[in-house]
């Protein structure tokens, strides 16, 4: 695995198998689906600001440990 591009993380059974019938339904991968879930959940439920203040964030967390600072897969 590609551990600059790509990173491992656990989840509960149970949500992973949720994921990927969403992901199945919606016509995603499971990344790309955790990716859509996370993007919607920032757009309704954080301020304009706490956006700006998460990727300022992320960009730091990048920054100090040496990680690319733009991603090359997307999907949606």
């Amino acid at each position: 695995m590609d551990t600059t591009k790509w990173n491992s993380t656990l989840l509960p059974r149970d949500v992973y198998e949720e994921d990927m019938v969403l992901a199945r339904v919606e016509g995603r991968t499971t990344s790309g689906q955790l990716r859509y879930i996370i993007q919607q959940w920032k757009i309704q439920n954080l301020s304009n600001r706490d956006q700006e203040y998460i990727s300022e964030q992320v960009d730091t967390f990048k920054k100090e440990n040496d990680t690319p600072l733009s991603s090359k897969s997307f999907s949606i």
